[in-house]
């Protein structure tokens, strides 16, 4: 997708930010400690950027209360409730999950409150009845969706607005060059109800950096990629896949041609030449200073040349056949349940 230039906003990924004491093996944490996660705040804030993204199953919890140890009254914050067990979504859960949220956050009220993937063992119904009452009561301003089908969006939204309830307004999902699967039907759906969306992903776990190779037996301790932890497996099965790593040859060569890093190309694209609006933003996550700013002052980069868009398109003919699902279904929360089960 190509057009007029686009400003989506830019939102800040908390999913490295940890404790001291947060367990790698278990969690994506690379930035411990409060020390060296303010920091990472500032320069975003620096930069004219306001909004950051969390959950409270990040780092078991760990990335909630580091950042309630931190003064964050200059930024809005999005949390989501992830369905690790059963009735994850039943008013009852629900309640309990999202209140703990804002007690680690030290907050009476979050900018976005999102269901973080469906809840297939809870119904719908009871669901949006009990994110609306939290909506009443003032904790948060914005209801979001993330990891639903698009049928799903659908059905809730309708079930809200016959029902008055609080109506869903943001949907955050995988999207960036080499992973498009929301385009052809999810992004029309969120138009027609005006749902902006915030994409996570935009480099693609780290892929589109070019640093990563197939052949390698393991990815850098602690990384992404690393398959001695459990985030690092679900990525590789999410994106280790030789139809990827051969794209991501292609396009190397390309944007070195127009003495372009992969990442500057791929942030240009997300920025103006994807399918994103200005109501809608993109979640960068961060590992160093150095490469947050340099991520930020690429985003306000203008437009990529023709042969370089060309090349993402190209890229992405090669690999959609193993393009990942943008949403969850009920296999994958079946297998969720069963991994909580056998720890």
């Amino acid at each position: 997708m190509t057009g007029q230039r686009t400003s989506p906003k830019v939102v800040l990924g908390t999913m490295t930010f940890g404790l001291e004491s947060t367990v790698a093996q278990t969690s994506s944490v690379r930035i411990r400690g409060i020390d060296n996660i303010k920091p990472f705040l500032d320069t975003f804030h620096k930069y004219g950027h306001a909004e950051l993204d969390t959950a409270r199953v990040y780092c078991g919890g760990d990335t909630e209360t580091a950042l309630g140890l931190l003064d964050t009254t200059a930024f809005k914050i999005a949390t989501k409730v992830w369905p690790s067990v059963p009735k994850s979504h039943g008013s009852e859960l629900l309640r309990r999950t999202f209140l703990q949220s804002l007690t680690a956050l030290k907050t009476d009220k979050v900018d976005i409150f999102y269901l973080h993937a469906p809840d297939y063992t809870t119904p719908y119904e009871e669901t949006v009845k009990a994110v609306d009452d939290l909506y009443r009561e003032g904790r948060f301003e914005r209801f979001g969706l993330s990891n639903f089908a698009a049928w799903q969006v659908t059905l809730i939204y309708q079930l809200c607005k016959q029902n008055g309830y609080v109506l869903p307004s943001v949907y955050q999902g995988m999207y960036n060059p080499i992973v498009r699967d929301i385009e052809p039907e999810l992004l029309p759906c969120l138009r027609k109800f005006n749902i902006a969306f915030y994409a996570f992903n935009p480099l693609a776990g780290g892929l589109l950096s070019g640093k990563h190779n197939f052949a390698q037996p393991e990815a850098e301790a602690g990384g992404r990629f690393d398959i001695n932890s459990s985030p690092g497996k679900l990525y590789r099965d999410r994106y280790w896949n030789t139809l990827y790593f051969e794209a991501i040859t292609s396009l190397t060569k390309v944007t070195q041609e127009h003495q372009l890093t992969l990442v500057e190309a791929t942030l240009r694209w997300m920025s103006h030449h994807s399918g994103l609006h200005d109501q809608d933003g993109i979640i960068i996550g961060v590992s160093s200073i150095q490469h947050l700013e340099q991520n930020l002052i690429d985003l306000d980069k203008g437009p990529l040349p023709k042969e370089v868009v060309e090349a993402f398109d190209s890229a992405w003919e090669h690999v959609k056949v193993a393009c990942p699902k943008y949403f969850k279904d009920e296999a994958a929360a079946r297998a969720v349940f069963q991994a909580v089960e056998t720890k």
